[in-house]
């Protein structure tokens, strides 16, 4: 659908709307001249003439009836788009591709161009004061409304997940201002009334229009939070979505024409007199300044670089011209100097008029230039941005991802280098974008452009920004399938080598040595842990191979012979289809490799880049080579089972024959000398090697049944041969058992005799406590239990002695009888000797203990008589007392001598205590340390007795003499 074109010519110039014409919405131009066909015009301009007011009214009311009438057809097919619109909003939600997107917006563009006539005839029923003019202005504000909100919820619904081409986004730049413009771009009068200005102009400007269109492109540049976006227009929204680049395209460049004014020279006419030139020359110039503010006011801005480059050099040309225009009034000024009256004021009038619109001109000329120069700094710019990111979408869309190209590292480097740029891009379309945020701000009259432009880059940095997660995505993926590979190779030279090994390595026979085959059994035993170990590897192959992707059809050489299924990795729209992140498509054609045709899953076929897809597992070479590599571990397996099993059989043969070896070389003599138990343990070991040899030998290659056969005979032949050597050796184990049994008894009397003796030898070498009668008690008791405890030994050792003398005489004839009659000699004498001694030793103390007894009884009769002396010394000599004194000698004489009895008894013990003592020093050797001490006290008690006899007599005597 196009809209439709209303054009007529004038004296001065020629106006079209075939093209969209970029005028600010709050401009003052009436564009009445602009849409209406001559009969409108001249209507207008005869309002007021009675002659045809009832043609005027007829014609008015024709108007309003016509404006009510697509008003209604405007509704409807609102209503019709509104329920278009929530059904594909339903559709979005449930994850649904939607259908409706072109059907609504033949239905905006629709009431578009109906709504730009009722702008038109509303202008009209305005300027003719028709009666119901202010309720039409309101109803054509409402609709208006109503379209810029349906637009906008469309732009909310359908800019979810779309992505822009390298070709749409040349062709947006040129041909999305045209679309966003060709929405609703003209401009009313301003005689229209309060309520249509403020119903209609805050929806008609720009901003408002395009917001909708844009609230998918914001400023904000990382790629987290900006949505991929393509605009996606219908063909009818967009008539000249061209690239704006080439002069002879469908859109045509509008450039102001440069009418030169007339001079006036020019104007001199022998029928017109020099003031009706000077009239004509004004108003010639009044025509021209009223020429070039329409054009300023109506030029256009330019969609791309080389239109706005055009625009801008096309207004220096006009700038110039009206600088130079200022010649041409200076002249009209002279020439009011020849004005006379009636027509001096007139002139004067619209001199006054043409300097003002002059000076207007010339203000609007400036700013326009100013405007361009913006204009032209900021489409360079962000020309030159989208530029170098159409140059890195080309090269990352062309780039092999196919198994040919393995260098993924070199890739990763560049991709490391790419995203570098990136961040330093950013912070400059990050400035680009805030001039035209900034130019927006200032209301710059070509905001179309701006916001195509910045929308443009906004989108075309989400798409690389895309691109670069597909990279990445690519990068891990194709690491992952060489690596796979690689690793794969790695196993499969691993296996081959390691089968080789083994087969070299492990070879054995009988002749092996089994020193040697013993180090190669825990050498397998080792790489067995190793193999075991390398199981993980090859497990984390197998499940490697279920992921790894499939590069093959990336190769446009190896042509698919049948569609396969692929994945989107990022969302990409088309006119044609839509496809969103993780859909799963059908690869239908691979013959060019940088652009796959795909089949999306609603059914729609297109040419989408092939970047934006993975061929997902299971890659069946992949698979197949991991299956193989599983197979070559278990035959790597099997044969070194086998290689260990031979060798444990060789070992375990090796080992049956040198026990039975052993077995025949051995004898009486050497079972004697084995531990209880052992001669069992040789035929256990027997036993236990053959059966190891039966289980080791089960399934190996080295010895057949018939040589297990003869084994197992050879075995019973050993084990029959060890039994009798086994009989004849269990009765001289016998013979020996009693022997070790009676002659360890023998030893162990011995040693508690040793014991009992040393004891003995002790007391005796430990002298007594000198005049400690409870000592002498305490050893003699001590003593006494002593010679018990040899009583008990005693009997012990004739048990013992009964019991060797039997066995004497039943094994006379064995070599250990002298060793236990001599042993048992030993003992019994030693036994005789201890015990004479410690009986002699009891004597001793006994002996002693009298003896103590008797000095200890005689000292104390000594005491007492030497005290008795010394008493009596201190008594005064007179007769009396001496005669008491003398009769109390006497006394004590008689007394003395009763007592000396004691000496006697004391003298009789210490006789028998040398007489022991001589027998211990000459029989046992040992000296009685105690009989010289009592032997010397003894002799000092008798001699103070002595000495107290003496004093007795010699006190009698002195006593006498005095009485």
């Amino acid at each position: 659908m196009h809209s439709s074109s209303y054009s007529y010519r004038s004296s001065d110039s020629v106006f079209s709307n075939t093209t969209s014409t970029r005028t600010s919405l709050d401009s003052n131009e009436n564009l009445l001249s602009v849409h209406c066909g001559p009969t409108l015009i001249n209507s207008c301009i005869s309002f007021g003439s009675e002659s045809f007011d009832g043609h005027r009214l007829e014609m008015l009311q024709q108007i309003a009836n016509r404006v009510q009438r697509d008003s209604v057809i405007c509704e409807d097919k609102l209503i019709l788009a509104r329920n278009a619109l929530q059904s594909d909003s339903k559709r979005l939600e449930s994850g649904v591709q939607f259908q409706n997107e072109a059907e609504i917006a033949g239905y905006i563009l629709e009431c578009e161009n109906l709504l730009r006539q009722h702008v038109i005839d509303v202008q009209i029923l305005i300027d003719g004061k028709y009666y119901q003019a202010d309720q039409l202005v309101q109803r054509v504000a409402k609709l208006r409304d109503e379209i810029m909100a349906l637009r906008n919820e469309c732009s909310s619904v359908y800019s979810k997940g779309r992505i822009l081409t390298a070709e749409q986004t040349k062709l947006m730049i040129s041909g999305i201002t045209q679309s966003l413009n060709s929405g609703f771009a003209q401009t009313l009068h301003p005689s229209l009334t309060s309520g249509l200005t403020q119903s209609l102009t805050p929806s008609l400007t720009s901003s408002s229009m395009t917001s909708g269109l844009s609230s998918g492109m914001t400023s904000r540049l990382t790629p987290s939070a900006t949505p991929a976006y393509t605009p996606g227009f219908p063909s009818g929204l967009v008539p000249n979505f061209s690239s704006g680049v080439e002069p002879n395209s469908l859109q045509t460049l509008k450039l102001m024409q440069i009418r030169k004014p007339l001079l006036k020279s020019s104007l001199l006419d022998q029928n017109l007199t020099e003031e009706e030139i000077n009239m004509k020359f004004v108003q010639d110039l009044l025509n021209w300044v009223d020429e070039m503010q329409v054009q300023l006011d109506r030029t256009e801005w330019g969609s791309d670089l080389p239109s706005v480059e055009s625009h801008l050099e096309n207004h220096k040309n006009v700038h110039r011209a009206i600088e130079e225009f200022e010649s041409s009034l200076k002249e009209a000024k002279i020439s009011e100097i020849q004005m006379t009256a009636p027509l001096k004021l007139t002139y004067a009038e619209k001199l006054h008029r043409l300097e003002s619109q002059y000076a207007k001109l010339l203000n609007t000329s400036r700013n326009q230039e100013r405007h361009l120069d913006t204009l032209h700094n900021f489409v360079s710019r962000a020309t030159n941005e989208l530029i170098w990111l159409n140059e890195k979408e080309e090269e990352e869309v062309a780039y092999d991802w196919s198994e040919r190209n393995t260098n993924i590292a070199r890739k990763k480097d560049y991709h490391a280098e790419l995203m570098r740029e990136l961040d330093q891009k950013e912070e400059n379309i990050k400035s680009v974008q805030e001039i035209a945020e900034q130019l927006l701000l200032e209301n710059h009259p070509a905001r179309l452009t701006i916001e195509a432009y910045r929308a443009a880059m906004q989108t075309q940095w989400s798409w690389i920004l895309q691109l670069c997660q597909c990279v990445e995505q690519h990068i891990k993926e194709n690491t992952a399938y060489f690596e796979f590979f690689n690793d794969a190779k790695e196993a499969t030279d691993y296996l081959r080598n390691l089968k080789d090994a083994i087969q070299r390595k492990y070879s054995c026979d009988r002749s092996s040595s089994i020193h040697k085959l013993e180090d190669l059994v825990q050498e397998s035993m080792e790489e067995k842990e190793e193999l075991l170990q390398y199981k993980s590897t090859i497990a984390s192959l197998m499940g490697k191979a279920k992921t790894i992707i499939q590069l093959k059809p990336r190769n446009s050489d190896c042509p698919l012979k049948t569609s396969i299924p692929i994945k989107a990795i990022c969302d990409y729209r088309q006119i044609e289809i839509t496809i969103y992140k993780d859909d799963e498509c059908v690869l239908a054609n691979n013959s060019h490799r940088a652009k796959w045709k795909v089949i999306s899953p609603t059914g729609n076929e297109a040419m989408v880049p092939s970047v934006c897809f993975t061929v997902p597992p299971p890659n069946k070479e992949a698979v197949d080579l991991a299956n193989r590599i599983e197979q070559q571990y278990q035959n790597v397996l099997t044969l070194w089972h086998e290689s260990h099993i031979n060798m444990k059989s060789v070992v375990s043969w090796h080992y049956l024959i040198n026990e039975i070896d052993r077995i025949r070389a051995s004898n009486v003599a050497s079972i004697k000398t084995m531990l209880p138990g052992e001669h069992q343990q040789v035929l256990s070991n027997l036993q236990s090697r053959f059966e190891d040899f039966l289980e080791d030998s089960q399934e190996s290659q080295v010895f057949s049944g018939s040589d297990i056969t003869q084994l197992e005979k050879e075995v019973n032949v050993c084990k029959q041969y060890y039994q009798e050597l086994l009989k004849s050796a269990e009765r001289e184990e016998q013979e020996e058992s009693v022997y070790n049994l009676y002659i360890s008894e023998v030893r162990n009397i011995r040693l508690r005799l040793e014991n009992c003796e040393d004891r003995l030898i002790r007391q005796i070498r430990t002298p007594l406590e000198r005049d400690d009668l409870h000592e002498s008690v305490f050893r003699i008791t001590e003593q006494e239990k002593l010679k018990k405890e040899l009583e008990r030994l005693k009997d012990d050792l004739g048990t013992i002695t009964n019991k060797c003398e039997e066995f004497f005489s039943q094994a006379a004839a064995s070599s250990s009888v002298p060793t236990l009659r001599s042993e048992l000699n030993v003992v019994l004498q030693n036994m005789n000797q201890v015990y004479s001694m410690s009986s002699t030793y009891i004597d001793k103390l006994k002996t002693v203990n009298l003896v103590l007894k008797n000095t200890q009884a005689a000292e104390a009769l000594v005491k007492l008589y030497e005290t008795k002396l010394c008493e009596e010394e201190a008594v005064i000599a007179d007769k009396n007392n001496i005669e008491n004194l003398i009769s109390t000698l006497k006394q004590w004489r008689s007394e003395v001598d009763e007592k000396r009895q004691v000496f006697h008894a004391l003298e009789d013990e210490l006789q028998k205590a040398k007489a022991i003592s001589d027998e211990m020093f000459k029989t046992y050797k040992e000296r009685d340390l105690d009989f010289d001490w009592h032997k010397e006290k003894a002799d000092q008690l008798v001699e103070r007795w002595q000495n107290v006899h003496v004093q007795i007599d010699n006190r009698l005597v002195s006593f006498f003499v005095q009485f």
